[in-house]
């Protein structure tokens, strides 16, 4: 279902399957475990996921401002075109990337941002 890479200070975690109420609780013990071992920084690509409850949204939306909270970012990546727009309903198009490799680079684009401020 998740099988997570690291790129640099980068948690990518590939999804594959369907992400329901059924088994919600194995995506957040993940992203629980990744947050306190310090890796506050993840993309999470969809381009395996074929079903995600839109009512699960929320969740994600929630666990992105706890990451920003501890100085990271959670954003997605490979959307389909299903996916895309359960994220586009709920207001959580901002965190989509067409790409890992986009995702990535937001990354380095916002540390040479506060580096120059």
């Amino acid at each position: 279902m998740f099988i997570v890479k690291q790129v640099q200070d980068v948690s990518v975690i590939d999804a594959s399957g369907e992400l329901s109420r059924h088994n919600m609780h194995y995506f957040e013990d993940l992203l629980q475990n990744l947050s306190t071992t310090d890796c506050h920084n993840i993309v999470l690509n969809l381009q395996g996921l074929r079903h995600l409850d839109y009512r699960l949204v929320q969740r994600i939306a929630d666990r992105i401002i706890q990451f920003q909270c501890e100085g990271g970012d959670l954003k997605m990546a490979n959307a389909s075109g299903y996916i895309r727009q359960i994220f586009d309903a709920m207001g959580l198009d901002e965190t989509l990337y067409e790409s890992v490799e986009d995702a990535l680079l937001s990354f380095l684009e916002e540390g040479r941002e506060e580096t120059l401020q």
